[in-house]
């Protein structure tokens, strides 16, 4: 029964934690995370491939830089420095996934409060309904995994996109 409530009250936290992000992103930096949206409904493929290959490009990264401190001395200054690094780059892909994550729940949950009949949904409530989604979906084996990974790639797509080819034209018709 005790590991039950810590289970509950760990995701319920989870989900506070990524619903304060999400507000935070879309409060703050609203004109950020519609210029990612934008991104989104203009070339969502496009957005994909580009967190797809930053993630891997990450990933491959911070495998080659442990591969360099592992084979360094101990309590070396290499060592050291590739494990600095090693951290620093996972650091900027979790701030990659934070920053494009509000944009990510702004749309996804517009396009589900969209098909439940709400007219014109507030991007607050649209990030709070994503959050619930994401959260429930995630943990469905194989599937929610995968759909897991596909928006994690979306967020850090629209993140490297924004950066990499600068701002999206905002036609009448995007919103």
């Amino acid at each position: 029964m005790n590991n039950t409530m810590e289970s509950v009250l760990g995701i319920t936290l989870l989900y506070f934690a990524f619903a304060g992000v999400g507000l935070v992103d879309v409060a703050l930096f609203r004109g950020l995370t519609a210029d990612y949206i934008t991104h989104f409904r203009r070339n969502e493929r496009g957005v994909l491939a580009r967190g797809l290959l930053t993630v891997l490009g990450a990933l491959l990264l911070i495998i080659l830089l442990n591969a360099v401190a592992q084979g360094s001395p101990p309590d070396t200054p290499t060592r050291v420095g590739m494990q600095l690094l090693s951290a620093v780059v996972s650091l900027l892909l979790l701030l990659a996934f934070l920053i494009g994550y509000g944009a990510l729940a702004w749309r996804l949950g517009e396009r589900i409060l969209l098909a439940f009949g709400v007219a014109e949904p507030a991007p607050g409530w649209c990030v709070l309904t994503a959050g619930l989604i994401i959260l429930s979906v995630v943990w469905i084996p194989v599937l929610g995994w995968a759909l897991g990974l596909y928006w994690f790639m979306l967020a850090v797509g629209a993140v490297t996109q924004r950066l990499m080819g600068g701002e999206a034209e905002v036609v009448s018709g995007d919103r």
